[in-house]
């Protein structure tokens, strides 16, 4: 494909760029990219093209290649531009090269995974025409063959049944699909044991089209469900991380016993319910940390290429950690156009939402710090339940956690609500909660938490909307963050979202400790479990 040049839309944030970079200083962007100065009046003469052109996965290894319309060895670097009114041109972290003496480049770069990215090539005094990037996201789905005489996703007992993977799927409501095939990708079978933990059970390989297959038995009836994962990618240059599929039941049927192990019709999943959709969201929202000037992160996820949930934190002083997904339901953790995603089910409409879905970061806990993250809820159906969207910080050891009472709400947000919950509970049985107005069902709020040893803050947009100072309400042990859909059991909801851009740490170290804000109310609770 040709070079796409700079869209209309970028206009004003250009415009904007222009009057304000003679004050503007070097900051990290939310997608990875410092700010660039230093900036020429005349740029973009060069030509860029980026192969190949538009069927790619995030972390796919490109191939730049252009000039920079003047000659001469220089070093150059990229720039990207995340598209929207009043974002500015930004330096991509960590890449340099050099140009031939006649001007010309040609390197190779992982793929972007953000939607609608826009990047250029820059030196000192040139750059090249942009380039908007538009990753294919990675999907799979799982089916079986309907057998004669049973229903669909039923399968016999001690009798191998087939799973097929398509991993090149096109579904409805998604311009983002289908992904390229990668022949050869390893797939990996699990089945969901009773603790919600994954057991492999076969492996298997991805053909020319992208497709797969694996034939399990079960020997005992009732209801099983697997996913499947596919698995890192890193042939060619390319570094893709693995991705999991969302869930998958069958009915183990047996032929003897049709009715044993069926669940009651008020028990069983995925039932049917009417429901009208809703507006998707849009960003916005400032951060605590720059209001607070908190420095450099210790860890910053930011998801910008290839990462799987096991990747390491793309910055920061400590980066350590990676995420455990956690579904007894429909749900699934994954990565959608730069973020973390929790997704309540497959269909944006429809049965299939149950369950709690949830992303805990692991090996990289604080008992004293400042935690920040980007929460954005889409909900897209109304007329069933709705799930509550959480930013938690647990303990990281199961020997601390006690049933949640050393749990600190930074946000409990009901789906379809106007409000945000916070608080804090102890073993001993004590409780402080305080609801907040919030409008988050429209655009992404940044909210943060800051533990010292004598207080715990609650910010939203950088802005204070609680404060505790009681010691006894410290946990005292490391904690660590957790994103969730919390569901009602086996209930039908609302499908719903939580999206988060990126998820960020600070020590206590920087910046001045906020100790003042609206007061939270004490009560009393059942501490058993």
């Amino acid at each position: 494909m040709g070079t796409r040049g700079t869209r209309a839309r970028l206009a004003l944030g250009m415009t904007v760029c222009a009057t304000l970079v003679a004050t503007m200083l070097a900051t990290t962007a939310p997608g990875g990219a410092a700010a660039a100065d230093d900036r020429p009046a005349e740029r973009g003469i060069g030509s860029l093209l980026v192969t190949p052109g538009s069927l790619f996965i995030a972390g796919q290894q490109l191939t730049f290649e252009g000039d920079l319309g003047v000659s001469g060895v220089r070093t150059i670097h990229l720039e990207q531009h995340m598209g929207r009114i009043g974002d500015t041109w930004g330096v991509v972290e960590g890449f340099k090269a050099k140009t031939k003496p006649d001007g010309s480049f040609k390197f190779t770069y992982p793929a972007p995974s953000m939607f609608d990215i826009t990047m250029r090539v820059a030196a000192k005094g040139a750059s090249t025409s942009d380039w908007t990037f538009d990753a294919k996201s990675q999907d799979l789905t799982l089916s079986t063959p309907k057998l004669p005489g049973l229903d669909p996703n039923e399968v016999l007992m001690g009798v191998p049944f087939s799973i097929l993977v398509d991993t090149t799927p096109t579904l409805v409501g998604r311009p983002d699909l289908p992904p390229p095939p990668l022949p050869g990708r390893v797939l990996t079978l699990q089945r969901r044991l009773d603790d919600n933990s994954w057991q492999t059970v076969a492996t298997s390989v991805t053909g020319l089209l992208g497709n797969g297959a694996f034939l399990p038995t079960v020997a005992d009836p009732g209801y099983v469900t697997y996913r499947v994962r596919q698995e890192d990618w890193n042939l060619t240059g390319d570094k893709v991380g693995w991705y999991p599929s969302f869930p998958f039941t069958v009915r183990v049927v047996d032929p003897l016993n049709p009715n044993r192990g069926r669940l009651t019709p008020d028990s069983a999943p995925s039932r049917p319910v009417d429901r009208d959709g809703e507006a998707p969201t849009t960003r916005g929202g400032q951060t605590a940390a720059k209001i607070n000037k908190w420095g450099v992160s210790l860890w910053d996820f930011a998801w910008t290429y290839g990462e799987s949930l096991t990747s390491k934190p793309a910055r920061g002083t400590d980066r350590n950690g990676w995420w455990l997904d956690y579904s007894d339901g429909a749900g699934r953790v994954s990565k959608l156009n730069g973020q973390l995603a929790i997704d309540s089910g497959r269909n944006f409409k429809g049965a299939g939402d149950f369950g709690t879905t949830r992303a805990t970061l692991r090996e990289n806990p604080a008992t004293y710090g400042r935690w920040e993250t980007a929460f954005r809820i889409k909900r897209f159906e109304a007329g069933a339940g709705d799930y509550h969207a959480v930013l938690e910080l647990v303990p990281e050891k199961a020997s601390d956690y006690r049933c949640g009472t050393r749990n600190i709400t930074v946000a409990d947000v009901d789906a379809g609500g106007k409000t945000l919950d916070i608080g804090v509970r102890t073993p001993q049985g004590l409780q402080w909660t305080a609801t907040r107005p919030i409008d988050i069902g429209t655009r992404s709020a940044a909210l943060a938490l800051e533990l010292g040893k004598r207080h715990i803050t609650w910010f939203v947009d950088g802005k204070v909307v609680g404060a505790l100072r009681v010691r006894a309400a410290i946990p005292k042990v490391p904690m660590t963050l957790r994103l969730s859909l919390v569901g009602d059991g086996d209930e039908e909801m609302n499908h719903t979202q939580l999206l988060s851009d990126w998820e960020r740490g600070w020590s206590l170290d920087r910046g001045k400790q906020i100790t003042k804000g609206a007061p939270l109310k004490k009560s009393s609770y059942d501490a058993t479990c």
